[in-house]
C-alpha cells in the first residue's frame, strides 16, 4: 500500500471497475452509497442500483444502522454518505501502519508538500490566488494542482493524528510501568 495511491491507501474505491449487474444487490446498493455525496431518494438509488425500491430501502436502512449513510430527510427518504463514517474508516487503515511505514509516508508526503509551497511560495494551498500563478488558459491546471495540495494537507494531517495518538498511548504505557 502507497500513500500516493488513494485507492490503495485507502481502499474506498476498490472494485468499482467490474460490472455491478453481477452482483448481488446489497453490494449494488453499497456501491451506489458509496458514491452519495449529494443526497438521493430511494427511487434513485434502487434505479441506480439496478434493484426494487423495497429492497434498496431495505439494505439503506442496514447501511443508515452501521453508519455507512444517513437518512437525511424523511419525506421522500432521502440518504447521503456519512462522511465521519469514512473518515473514521481512513484512520483506522492508517493505524494498521508500523511506526516505519508512518514515518516513511510522512517524509514523502511533506517533501511533496514542500515541492507545492515553493512552486506557490505559499504556506497552504487556500492563501493561493489560482489567477497570480496562471494565464486563463492553464487556470484548469493550477487549480488540479492547488485540489492536489489540499488532498496532500489532508492526508498529512489524518497521519499525524495516528502518530500522535501513538505517541500519547505509548507514553501513557511507559509511564504505567
Amino acid at each position: 500500500m502507497t500513500v500516493d495511491d488513494p485507492v490503495g491507501a485507502f481502499g474506498l474505491a476498490e472494485g468499482f471497475g467490474t460490472d455491478l449487474e453481477s452482483e448481488p444487490a446489497d453490494e449494488r446498493v453499497y456501491r451506489i452509497a458509496l458514491q452519495l455525496y449529494d443526497p438521493a431518494g430511494v427511487s434513485d438509488i434502487a434505479e441506480r442500483a439496478s434493484c426494487a425500491p423495497d429492497t434498496a430501502r431495505r439494505h439503506l436502512e442496514r447501511l443508515a444502522d452501521i453508519g455507512v449513510v444517513e437518512a437525511v430527510s424523511e419525506s421522500p427518504l432521502t440518504y447521503v454518505r456519512n462522511e465521519s463514517y469514512f473518515e473514521w474508516r481512513r484512520r483506522n487503515r492508517l493505524e494498521g501502519l508500523s511506526r516505519d511505514e508512518l514515518h516513511e509516508a510522512l517524509a514523502e508526503l511533506t517533501d511533496r508538500e514542500a515541492a507545492f509551497r515553493e512552486r506557490f511560495d505559499a504556506e497552504s494551498p487556500t492563501a493561493v490566488d489560482a489567477f497570480d500563478h496562471a494565464d486563463y488558459d492553464d487556470l484548469e491546471a493550477v487549480w488540479l494542482a492547488l485540489s492536489e495540495w489540499h488532498t496532500l494537507r489532508d492526508r498529512i494531517d489524518r497521519l499525524e493524528v495516528v502518530r500522535r495518538d501513538r505517541g500519547s498511548d505509548s507514553s501513557l504505557e511507559e509511564n504505567a510501568v
